[in-house]
């Protein structure tokens, strides 16, 4: 059904390929499609499956909100690599300092610096920040500031700073969708028919000009008009 719904739209388009092959959700459909036909993706039963819940995504197409939200998350990309860079160099500095500090008495948590940044990386969620605190105590006071400092950046700047790239991304893909909702569609270019149409129209509209002029010039001419060249100049202007 889905190779037969891609061949109708191929042959729809045919007279204009360059349509068919601009519009993205196009170009998804015919991979997700022409990938059922791969060997090797034939013969696995798993990734063919996934192959084809990925068409799920197709229903996008016909639901404004779910495009809207999706095109959002697309152009937040950009935003959202700079945010992970930021909270990878983050977290870096702060397991660094926290492997230095509490790793021989928390091994558990700062052992290493992959468990520093294990922990790190839950704590920013805010859950066992209150015990982790307090095993910072124990080992000294400047374990409050510590852990304060990299909660208000981790917790509060940098996720305050995501949603706004997110929330940033959702005006402008929203204001695209309805800039493109009220786009008059642009009218197409005259085929080769329609302009010999308009270049027969053309001729017999000035032949007829042409009559009339001498019909008007042979009228004055009968009458005995003095100035028989007013009428035909005034009639072209």
């Amino acid at each position: 059904m889905f190779t037969a719904e891609i061949l109708l739209r191929l042959g729809a388009h045919a007279d204009r390929p360059r349509d068919f092959l601009r519009d993205p959700w196009n170009l998804f459909d015919l991979a997700v499609v022409l990938c059922a036909f791969l060997p090797l993706v034939r013969e696995n039963t798993t990734v063919l499956r996934l192959l084809r819940l990925a068409r799920v995504l197709r229903t996008a197409r016909f639901l404004p909100q779910l495009r809207i939200v999706l095109t959002a998350v697309a152009r937040s990309l950009p935003g959202t690599l700079s945010f992970l860079l930021v909270g990878a160099l983050l977290l870096y500095v702060y397991a660094m300092v926290g492997w230095v500090f509490f790793g021989r008495h928390d091994p558990e948590h700062y052992g290493s610096i992959g468990r520093a940044v294990l922990t790190l990386f839950l704590l920013m969620t805010l859950d066992g920040i209150g015990d982790a605190v307090h095993s910072g105590l124990e080992v000294s006071r400047w374990s409050l500031a510590y852990y304060a400092s990299y909660v208000l950046i981790a917790s509060f700047v940098l996720v305050n700073v995501l949603i706004g790239v997110v929330i940033t991304s959702l005006d402008e893909a929203r204001q695209m969708e309805q800039e493109e909702a009220t786009e008059e569609p642009p009218y197409p270019a005259p085929g080769l028919e329609d302009r010999r149409l308009l270049i027969t129209r053309s001729t017999a509209a000035r032949q007829a000009l042409d009559d009339l002029e001498r019909d008007l010039l042979q009228s004055a001419a009968a009458d005995g008009s003095p100035d028989i060249g007013a009428a035909p100049a005034a009639f072209r202007s």
